[in-house]
């Protein structure tokens, strides 16, 4: 029986991860759940799952009260505790943005199973997860579907026998395309395959998803950023490949269903039967690909903050989630969010040496960056 902690539990991952661990009852036992604001879910999964431990952002007495048998945490210092538990076996990161940085380091240094689906993680602080990673020994296993499938498909590969990387991308709503100068809200959030919180989903019509995703890469494989391709394959059937020198490629196919991606991670290193659909071949009509444009402006932003390094991807991520939300408020247009993102990672001045501390005053005054920016412009 293997103790689950969910960071993130009424979002998309984690209401997916408990979907999973519902199928799993002989296998799997949730002992903490977290979330940030959305308590009425938070309260049935409580109801449903009984963990010993929950987190949210605030001190909420009257919500505490409703359930006297659970330890309330709250604060950094609750997140930081919960993703450190003695009973944890395996902590599923899942909640958006670099709130749970502290936390995931934390669990490192507990030497806990890191499912990790909050992407900015190693996006921020990729050489900072890594070297505390080393240090305690701690397994990090990506959420992700395309890393997950890219974890799969080099799982019993040397290094350097490894050629190339893909990861693939549906293209979302735009099909990977520059959308229209009167794109719309409403048009951008309808993502054609997977169902994912407002802020993916638009990063997904930008491509900036696909941009954190090959830097996520970089550090959870080891590979400079010539050797991380992004095909576009609309079907999303196929989320990961592994290109070998001897001409042989492996890809990993599944319906696309972030269950399958956890199921892989929770009960990892061992195969259990799932009941999530697989795929019919007999009914698949086509599978195709396209090369995504290596100099457009979001994979060559991938590319210099892997090559930059230092502070520049803190920035790139700042900027990008701070566009995004304006956004999403009205302020901007879509077609505003990948221009302003340029401007603040060219205004920036790089720092080499970036500590844990630095990375969250970084992220501030980039954020602050894009709010100048757009009322100038403005």
């Amino acid at each position: 029986m293997k103790n689950i902690v969910i960071l993130g539990s009424t979002g998309t991952i984690g209401q997916n991860t408990l979907e999973v661990i519902r199928k799993g009852r002989d296998r799997f036992n949730v002992i903490g759940l977290a979330c940030r604001e959305n308590k009425d879910l938070l309260a049935r999964q409580i109801r449903e799952f009984r963990p010993e431990y929950v987190y949210f952002e605030k001190v909420d007495t009257v919500f505490e009260r409703r359930f006297p048998r659970v330890k309330i945490l709250c604060g950094d210092k609750g997140l930081e505790k919960i993703a450190s538990l003695k009973k944890a076996d395996i902590i599923i990161c899942a909640i958006p943005g670099i709130s749970t940085l502290k936390a995931v380091c934390s669990a490192i240094r507990s030497k806990k199973v890191i499912g990790l689906a909050t992407k900015e993680i190693l996006v921020v602080a990729g050489h900072i997860i890594n070297r505390l990673s080393r240090k305690y020994g701690a397994c990090i296993l990506p959420v992700d579907s395309e890393h997950n499938a890219v974890f799969q498909a080099l799982e019993g590969i040397k290094k350097e026998d490894v050629k190339k990387i893909y990861l693939t991308a549906s293209g979302g709503p735009f099909g990977g395309r520059p959308a229209g100068k009167n794109a719309t809200l409403k048009d951008v959030l309808k993502h054609p395959v997977w169902k994912m919180g407002k802020k993916i989903t638009v990063d997904s019509a930008t491509m900036m998803n696909k941009a954190f995703e090959i830097i996520e890469a970089h550090y959870l494989f080891g590979l400079p950023a010539e050797k991380i391709g992004v095909l576009i394959h609309p079907e999303a059937f196929i989320h990961g490949m592994v290109e070998l020198n001897d001409g042989t490629i492996k890809g990993v196919f599944s319906s696309p269903d972030m269950k399958f991606p956890i199921n892989f991670v929770l009960d990892y290193p061992r195969r259990k039967e799932t009941p999530w659909r697989p795929i019919d071949f007999s009914s698949m009509k086509k599978l195709t690909f396209s090369s995504a444009d290596r100099n457009s402006a979001w994979f060559s932003l991938a590319a210099e903050a892997i090559e930059k390094n230092g502070s520049l991807p803190v920035v790139l991520n700042a900027a990008n989630e701070e566009a995004v939300n304006l956004f999403l408020q009205g302020k901007i247009k879509f077609n505003g969010i990948i221009d302003i993102v340029q401007k603040a990672v060219r205004s920036h001045r790089i720092k080499k040496h970036v500590s844990l501390e630095d990375i969250f005053e970084i992220d501030r005054r980039a954020k602050n960056k894009v709010r100048e920016l757009v009322r100038t412009k403005l």
